[in-house]
């Protein structure tokens, strides 16, 4: 944990997807202080004309609308400035990998609590 999920209409050109994860994953990490290890980002593609925004439909990602829709799932022990750290980061990092403009990113965060987590075969307690 934390999980980084990603969600967007395909893009007209074709993506380097398993680079990007990654480089999110990397700078994540680092501006986080959290081993690589424990970070997971996924990206799905919406179907295209199945995302309105505005009330509107488009069938690839258009840059200055119809935000990428990411949820950040992190542990509820984090405090709001670092859970503001780690927006601005995964912001920052997805808008610098894949070209998007900042302000067409939407994030939301939920926290996961101790005793509510499975992994590792074992409930999670912090």
């Amino acid at each position: 944990m934390p999980f980084i999920h990603i969600k967007s209409l395909p893009f007209e050109e074709d993506l380097e997807m398993s680079s990007i994860l990654a480089a999110v994953s990397r700078d994540f990490s680092e501006q986080a202080g959290i081993e690589i290890a424990h970070v997971t980002v996924t990206w799905e593609y919406l179907e295209s004309w199945h995302y309105a925004a505005g009330g509107l439909t488009a069938p690839n990602q258009p840059k200055e609308s119809h935000p990428l829709l990411v949820d950040l799932l992190v542990p509820d022990f984090n405090p709001p400035e670092t859970i503001e750290k780690m927006l601005k980061c995964v912001a920052a990092s997805i808008a610098q990998r894949v070209g998007i403009p900042e302000n067409n990113i939407f994030i939301n965060v939920r926290q996961a609590r101790s005793g509510q987590v499975f992994d590792g075969g074992e409930i999670v307690r912090w």
